[in-house]
């Protein structure tokens, strides 16, 4: 395992990069951020939307954001519509009401209490289930079937409504790590479809669960002919944010009547207790990416902290290594009733995809062989 010199990015993140001097292209980004003219960056932003929204003025509508309720997408509707002066249609695509937390319903309805409509569209729950279940024995992450919804989703809302522009938040290639979604600018977010989660997001092996196509049509993801023929644009906001953070988006989220998880971070991995709080499942999916790729919750976390030079990379690493494996037993009881397999078979499927190079599997639960920031032990 080799680390980015300033981050705990290991390189066994998904479609991500290093640059010649072994520094990894969000932490390189983030340099050249920080010295940056963000309010000239804001008003390239404020051109573009103008450019693209200008026959909508009379509309309803300008633009429509994916929300789940949660820290982010409630800065990003604030935001859009205090800062650039459009009236979003808000889109969320809901987890099934067997997944669905309280806070994550809570949620939802302060968005809509904020005066932004709110459009909820949710998949057949027996379907899910069934999809879900199958994405975990296959591929050892269950959201693979949620996610294509969510993604599929707020598009397909895009093209029946006639809204020509999707916002999404930060910039995934620049300011995360996957540089599968790289497109033509800082703002173009057309290429989230080659994102490691929608990568090889082909529905054969839906087919297989559902039993015809009829039965997926919040599965699909529009083809780039749909979108060129809606004439639909995708763009970041996340480029024109000079402070764009879990933690401010947090204060900024809660501040307009967010609901957060609390409880013990050892439990969950958040020890800001504000992340994907709409479920609590995405807490298991984050250990199966710990046991995949050797970082999780934890590493994103001390990621943000040092490139926002809050933490020193030493104390990002004692934060990785604190809450990556962080999840606690009635998660994954939970789960594993939902999906009907028992805690063993769950553990049996979690060591088949485990990475063998990085973790030891010689016992129920696999072992890391490394240590974060330095890799694999002497």
């Amino acid at each position: 395992m080799q680390y980015c010199k300033k981050c705990v990015t290991p390189d066994t993140r998904p479609n991500g990069q290093f640059n010649d001097h072994g520094v990894c292209i969000p932490c390189e980004f983030s340099a050249k951020a920080h010295s940056d003219n963000y309010e000239k960056r804001f008003e390239e932003l404020q051109k573009l939307v103008h450019k693209l929204t200008r026959n909508t003025k009379k509309s309803r509508w300008q633009c429509i954001i994916g929300v789940s309720g949660g820290k982010d997408s409630t800065r990003q509707a604030l935001w859009a519509r205090e800062k650039l002066g459009v009236n979003p249609l808000l889109v969320s695509v809901a987890y099934p009401p067997k997944q669905i937390t309280e806070v994550g319903a809570h949620n939802l309805s302060n968005l809509i209490a904020n005066g932004f409509d709110t459009l909820v569209v949710s998949p057949a729950p027996v379907m899910s289930r069934k999809l879900v279940r199958e994405a975990f024995l296959r591929y050892c992450n269950w959201c693979k079937a949620t996610e294509m919804a969510l993604f599929s989703g707020v598009p397909r809302i895009a093209i029946a409504k006639g809204i020509p522009l999707i916002f999404w938040g930060e910039n995934a290639a620049l300011q995360v790590g996957d540089m599968g979604t790289y497109a033509t600018s800082i703002w173009d977010a057309n290429n989230l479809v080659n994102s490691n989660t929608l990568g090889g997001g082909n529905l054969d092996w839906f087919l297989e669960v559902a039993g015809g196509m009829s039965n997926l049509l919040m599965y699909r993801f529009p083809d780039r002919e749909q979108f060129r023929k809606h004439r639909i644009q995708t763009i970041f906001l996340g480029p024109a944010w000079s402070d764009w953070s879990g933690e401010k988006n947090s204060r900024v989220a809660i501040a307009n009547g967010l609901d957060f998880r609390g409880g013990d971070p050892h439990d969950t991995g958040d020890f800001l207790g504000t992340g994907m709080v709409d479920e609590d499942w995405t807490i298991v999916n984050m250990l199966l990416k710990y046991y995949k790729f050797g970082f999780s919750r934890g590493t994103e976390h001390a990621n943000e902290l040092i490139r926002s030079g809050l933490v020193t990379r030493d104390q990002g690493i004692a934060i990785a290594e604190e809450y990556d494996e962080a999840c606690a037993d009635s998660y994954i009881e939970s789960f594993c009733k939902y999906i009907e397999v028992t805690v063993s078979e769950f553990w049996n499927v979690v060591r088949k995809f485990s990475n063998p190079a990085i973790f030891d599997l010689s016992g129920m639960r696999p072992v890391k062989k490394f240590i974060v920031g330095k890799g694999l032990k002497p």
